[in-house]
């Protein structure tokens, strides 16, 4: 489950972690860090070769959602622990930004769909969505990420080409006018691969999705789930 930040939560599945990716809470990020690679090592390890695991593992998990933060993100969601013996490899990229624009926010996202629209995978998909109870702009796109004989051609022959699936929710926060919270997935394949199995990936990410919920809209009661969704989740 995460913590959440701002003023929303939402809850991810059971061996995700929310790593905070602002400066503000770097203490915080290596508290977490700790605990992830703690979970992540077994038990029996000898501590000989535990210790250097522990020490790339931290720098590494470090150094990417620093990062982020460097970008402007607020908080890096990642699968830390298995399930059946794999762990996807997705992220989740958590951004607040202001619009100091006065455009209303259906201009915005209209703009938004629209310029992803030479991109987007599925044509008849407007993109448009309902997140709790508010307009979202949905974008789905596929990038290729690597390109070594495009790129570098001298080592062409030892860097794979990667696709990057990306899904992009942009959420106007309904109570403060300007301000958006962007949520960003990314799920990395090989070209070849068996798309069936980034599709459930994106599926996931809009099934959390769905759990999203504002926590400090003025004049506003919290409604039944929202209140369970607050003790799995954490509310601000």
């Amino acid at each position: 489950m995460t913590e959440p930040t701002a003023s929303f939560f939402m809850v991810v599945p059971p061996g995700w972690a929310r790593l905070p990716a602002d400066e503000a809470h770097r203490e915080e990020l290596g508290t977490i860090v700790r605990q992830v690679i703690a979970n992540a090592l077994p038990d029996d390890l000898p501590r000989d070769r535990a210790e250097p695991l522990r020490q790339e593992m931290r720098k590494r998990l470090t150094a990417t959602v620093v990062e982020a933060g460097d970008n402007g993100a607020t908080a890096v969601y990642l699968p830390v622990q298995p399930v059946d013996g794999f762990t996807p490899p997705v992220s989740v990229i958590e951004t607040e930004v202001d619009d100091e624009s006065d455009e209303a926010p259906e201009q915005v996202i209209a703009q938004i769909l629209a310029d992803a629209l030479p991109d987007r995978r599925d044509q008849d998909d407007p993109g448009i969505r309902e997140v709790d109870g508010g307009i979202a702009a949905r974008t789905d796109t596929t990038i290729r990420r690597a390109d070594p004989g495009n790129e570098l051609p001298e080592l062409g022959q030892d860097l794979p080409v990667v696709d990057d699936r990306q899904v992009v929710y942009t959420i106007p926060v309904p109570h403060r006018p300007g301000r958006w919270v962007v949520m960003s997935f990314s799920a990395i394949s090989l070209p070849d691969a068996d798309g069936q199995l980034t599709d459930a990936l994106v599926s996931l990410f809009d099934a959390i999705m769905t759990t999203f919920r504002w926590t400090d809209v003025p004049g506003a009661e919290p409604t039944t789930l929202e209140r369970r969704l607050a003790e799995l989740g954490g509310a601000a």
